[in-house]
């Protein structure tokens, strides 16, 4: 054959390989694409169901009145908490010629005419402290309002729409007025579904900066002798407490008016709980104001800011300042030279003169030494908690916290008597205090002051307790700071008297959660007749308890520390096992190769492989008995024998205990074995499980 025939067949053959592969190529086509379900705003009425409390105490702040239809105002003359009754439109304008008003709840009241524009002139905002009309932008007309994404909820700032259809409106909104879902996000998901779809918790004073701020966060702008009103955000920036979120002095579901009757639980730290040695030098001084209740935020805290209503001859605002530090140098200005900016301190005029009106600066000045009893510098907490090896400076330690399952508040809302007691930071304090917990309105977190009594002994944050705990069934436990964790992570149950003959079990049948203080004991489970239970060296070897494993600092935030995981993604937080008293360096996992084989497989895996092995053998027989659903929920029924029970008991207890058996090895396997050795029993005498 020629070389060109050669060639010819060849090509043939290639042809026919490329068809064949073509013909074989699986080939995907997108018919269509699904977009995920994204959540619309429904409004804060439909949050009132399930969160009455904190709905009923949200609406009495200012929040959801910085907008407001004209209609709601005029048909409900008890539209504005506190508010005896509001004047109704400027004069010489009728409900008919209004279409919102823009506030109305404390300060001052605004107006919007039919066509969406701020009505101006001699008379057109109603200041509410002095029950006066005042002008405003006397010489603008047909002022726009553009202040949707401070005054509304779910604002979009398109200029080329208009909300109402009202010309003078720039941009639309969901709702007028701060909602909750302005700050949680849209809800619609949510209320359908709250278990799958959670809400926003957002507690950096960013969230809050978006709004209480004006123009750059680093400047304080001022005008007429005071700061331009709501620029909280600006001034907290100028000051060494820049790093503190908001709501770690406030509650902003609470508000501060002073006629609102829950106004004490807007704080919720006051400035003595941490500034505890200024208090201290503050009471023992030789000027009266101690005697005479004057406070902290009195001086620190002054009126300084200007929403409706100042004093200038006796430098009086209506808006508390916050920038917290007094300045008495003789030539300290409270303003630039311009007084178009505040300067990032107070002067003592702006402190002393609204009380001492017919004093001078210059008196003041005089007398501001002897306000404490010595002299007392501006502070910080990083100037004791450094960032050095030997010292966790604190906001490391916020860092981790933040990472903690203490920090989520995930069952925060569980606020009610006796769960607060563990579920709430206020509440957990009321029960080491009085030895019970009530409902707590406001809740928060369990944070820094629910573990650490704010240098209740001088010059300390000592944890609040570290007594012995004992537990339900009247076993001690005693591990040194570890037992301040036991209070809540514990068993609910005291097992000898919960679990008997003919027990009638819920769906929630067990210790409760977190019973990890009973397990690291080895104690609190249903133990079967003629069997031994013996404990690991956890139990009786690790002299802090939880706190020796679970705070064993690492260098990243998420392990660890003020985090207390012990595991976080693929990274295991070893390090407090390989200390030289317990595993010297050995250890690389938790799931380290098990002594025996404990589920009875033929072979000898990790620890935890081991436990959960033998977790899942003792499901398969509950729920052949009847006894546990296919979801690992006990059955609502009545069980005839204790042990039975019992049987169901130990496998909610090691589950619970969330850690695979890491806590206590030998008590958790033996409680397991145990558990199924009477269940392929038949009932019967439990002998050893093979």
């Amino acid at each position: 054959m020629s070389l060109k025939g050669l060639f010819s067949l060849g090509l043939t053959a290639l042809i026919g390989l490329v068809l064949i592969f073509s013909a074989c190529e699986k080939k995907t086509e997108i018919t269509k694409i699904v977009q995920p379900e994204l959540a619309s705003y429904v409004g804060s009425l439909a949050c009132q169901s399930c969160h009455t409390t904190i709905y009923d105490s949200f609406k009495k702040t200012g929040h959801p009145y910085k907008l407001n239809p004209a209609d709601s105002v005029e048909q409900n003359p008890s539209y504005f908490p506190f508010t005896a009754q509001f004047p109704g439109p400027p004069p010489g304008e009728s409900w008919d010629d209004i279409s919102y008003v823009i506030g109305g709840f404390w300060w001052k009241a605004r107006f919007m005419d039919q066509n969406g524009y701020i009505i101006t002139g001699d008379q057109a905002q109603y200041n509410l402290a002095t029950q006066q009309w005042v002008p405003y932008e006397a010489s603008v007309q047909n002022k726009k309002y553009d202040c949707g994404s401070c005054h509304t909820t779910g604002y979009d700032a398109d200029t080329s729409a208009h909300q109402d259809n009202l010309p003078g409106i720039v941009g639309t909104w969901a709702f007028p007025g701060i909602q909750c879902e302005e700050c949680h996000g849209p809800g619609s998901l949510h209320t359908q579904s709250p278990e799958d779809h959670q809400m926003e918790v957002d507690r950096s004073s960013t969230l809050c900066g978006k709004c209480h701020v004006r123009g750059t966060p680093y400047k304080i702008p001022a005008k007429g002798g005071f700061v331009d009103h709501h620029e909280q955000f600006n001034e907290i920036m100028a000051t060494n407490k820049f790093n503190m979120p908001c709501v770690d002095c406030h509650d902003p579901h609470v508000g501060l008016h002073a006629l609102n009757p829950n106004r004490a639980n807007a704080i919720k730290t006051k400035c003595e709980t941490c500034h505890y040695e200024e208090m201290a030098s503050f009471a023992n001084t030789e000027l009266p104001h101690y005697a005479e209740q004057v406070e902290c935020i009195d001086c620190h805290m002054p009126y300084t800011g200007k929403s409706a209503v100042g004093d200038t001859l006796h430098h009086v605002g209506d808006v508390r300042s916050h920038l917290f530090r007094i300045n008495i140098d003789p030539n300290a200005k409270m303003f630039s030279s311009d007084d178009k900016f505040a300067n990032g301190y107070l002067t003592v005029d702006y402190v002393c003169i609204r009380c001492h009106g017919t004093k001078d600066k210059a008196w003041a000045l005089s007398h501001a030494n002897r306000a404490h009893a010595e002299p007392v510098e501006p502070t910080s907490c990083f100037e004791c908690h450094g960032d050095t090896p030997e010292n966790e400076k604190i906001i490391a330690r916020r860092e981790q916290w933040k990472n903690s399952g203490h920090a989520t508040g995930e069952t925060v809302t569980e606020n009610e008597s006796p769960c607060s007691g563990c579920h709430t930071s206020e509440g957990f304090v009321q029960k080491l205090v009085t030895g019970s917990a009530g409902t707590i309105e406001n809740p928060s977190p369990i944070g820094c002051f629910t573990c650490h009594a704010p240098h209740s002994i001088y010059g300390t944050l000592k944890v609040r307790t570290d007594e012995a705990y004992t537990l339900e069934n009247g076993v001690v436990f005693d591990k040194g700071e570890g037992n301040l964790c036991v209070n809540c992570h514990h068993s609910r149950r005291n097992v000898d008297d919960y679990v008997y003959d003919g027990i009638k079990m819920s769906n929630r049948f067990g210790p409760h959660h977190s019973n990890h203080g009973d397990m690291l004991q080895g104690t609190n489970a249903y133990e079967y007749a003629g069997v031994t239970y013996t404990n690991s060296y956890h139990s009786s070897g690790v002299s802090d308890g939880c706190v020796t494993c679970h705070m064993k600092t690492s260098v990243e935030y998420t392990l660890g520390g003020h985090s207390m995981n012990m595991e976080w993604e693929e990274e295991e937080n070893v390090d407090a096992c390989n200390s030289p008293v317990c595993h010297n360096g050995s250890l690389t996992r938790f799931n380290r190769l098990a002594a025996e084989d404990y589920d009875g497989d033929g072979t000898i895996e990790g620890v935890q492989d081991e436990v959960e092995d033998l977790l899942d053998k003792l499901k398969d027989k509950l729920i052949a008995a009847n006894l546990l659903t296919s979801g690992g929920v006990p059955v609502a029924r009545v069980v005839a024998k204790a042990d039975s029970a019992g049987a169901v008991y130990n496998y909610v207890f090691v589950v619970e205990d969330r850690c695979s058996g890491i806590h206590n090895t030998k008590y958790a396997v033996k409680l397991l074995q145990s558990s199924l050795a009477f269940l392929e029993a038949g009932g019967g005498k439990v002998s050893a499980w093979k």
